[in-house]
């Protein structure tokens, strides 16, 4: 492809409640979003940001210079699925699914290659074990989905379980024969355990009761989850230890590397970006992304009669023909993700990238986390 450069768009400013320094990458008249908050958006050295554009008319892989502001488009695609996006940290490789293949990228401008073609043409989320060397994704057929795992090294795959949902799937960050994955709404966390061929359902909800964007804490003692919208929970791998970090209507949370904190979003009441202590409880407000945080289901306390786990991130079987996202598009049940700030920490955990639509089309942005991080 050929390589495409863009001046920097950047603006820094602060947040007039908390005072928090926020730097946002892009400004184009354009959707934009950081990749999923289950994968890393920033470089290992902190150099380099990842995200995902629609300005070339499709959503392609970008790169910001994070000391000059340039961006470089890494990607010339029409298929890729927006939310696959997992950057290899170690060997310079974002790794995404589109139509039925895995494809990689290099995070410097360079070509492209397909790891493997799958059975299915409509692929979730991509996630890397630590080093790089295991790829998992989820296979979507009409009657059940598949767990494959791709050696990225050879391109060769293994299924290794057939369910009737499958999605948002995670490495243990400390244990690669564990992977973390969402089944339906009212079965939501599950691990796959490589060493048995077994999968658990960790955590056996109420009637009624709403689990959604299960993630690790720190390398994988606990697994937090918000118990929508009352309480952060966290519970042990094997489903023991169940206990409630805060009652509050955290949304997306996920933890730093360390697992010594948690940064969260919020709705109904948007309370902004909240840094949470997982041994405490303890939050305070990192900042207000101000985002317009859609989807009508989320209003309530319980999951839709009859709804199933949003698949709107997965592309059609024609992508070509998808028009890209706008400002004016509907709500739908869950979405649309775009309007979601998915907050994440940078590897080092000095930063919180999230996406907000404040500004009508949605920007990437970068918040410093403050001095003192005691909630």
């Amino acid at each position: 492809m050929k390589t495409e450069r863009y001046q920097p768009e950047w603006r820094q400013f602060t947040d007039a409640a908390t005072g928090a320094c926020i730097r946002q990458w892009t400004s184009h008249e354009a959707m934009h979003h950081h990749f999923y908050f289950t994968n890393p958006s920033v470089s290992a050295n902190g150099k380099q940001g990842f995200f995902v554009s629609y300005r070339t008319g499709y959503p392609n892989l970008f790169a910001i210079d994070l000391e000059s502001g340039e961006l470089t488009q890494l990607s010339d695609r029409a298929d890729i699925n927006a939310f696959s996006p997992a950057p290899s940290l170690r060997g310079g490789w974002i790794f995404v699914s589109a139509r039925n293949s895995i494809r990689a990228f290099p995070m410097a401008p360079g070509g492209e290659w397909e790891l493997c073609r799958l059975g299915s043409a409509r692929l979730g989320n991509c996630s890397l074990n630590t080093d790089a060397s295991l790829l998992a994704v989820s296979c979507r057929y009409d009657e059940y989905c598949e767990l494959a795992l791709v050696d990225t090294a050879t391109g060769s795959v293994e299924i290794l379980t057939r369910l009737p949902e499958i999605g948002h799937i995670q490495f243990c960050p400390a244990d690669s024969t564990r992977l973390l994955f969402s089944g339906s709404v009212t079965q939501r966390i599950w691990i796959h355990d490589r060493q048995t061929g077994r999968n658990q359902w960790v955590y056996p909800q109420k009637p009624g009761e709403w689990v959604v964007h299960e993630s690790w804490l720190g390398a994988g003692r606990e697994i937090i989850f918000p118990h929508w919208p009352q309480a952060l929970r966290a519970i042990r791998p094997d489903g023991t230890g169940l206990r409630t970090i805060a009652h509050l209507n955290a949304w997306h949370a996920c933890s730093n590397a360390a697992g010594t904190r948690i940064v969260c979003d919020t709705n109904h009441p948007d309370r902004g970006l909240l840094l949470i202590d997982p041994a405490t409880g303890r939050h305070r407000t990192l900042c207000h992304p101000r985002a317009t945080l859609r989807g009508t289901q989320w209003v309530f306390d319980h999951p839709a009669v009859g709804a199933g786990i949003d698949t709107s991130i997965i592309r059609s079987a024609t992508p070509e023909k998808d028009p890209p996202p706008h400002p004016d598009d509907p709500a739908s049940v869950y979405g649309p993700q775009w309007s979601h700030p998915h907050p994440a920490f940078s590897p080092d955990g000095r930063s919180v990238i999230y996406t907000s639509d404040c500004d009508r089309w949605s920007q990437v942005y970068q918040v410093e986390m403050p001095a003192r991080v005691d909630a």
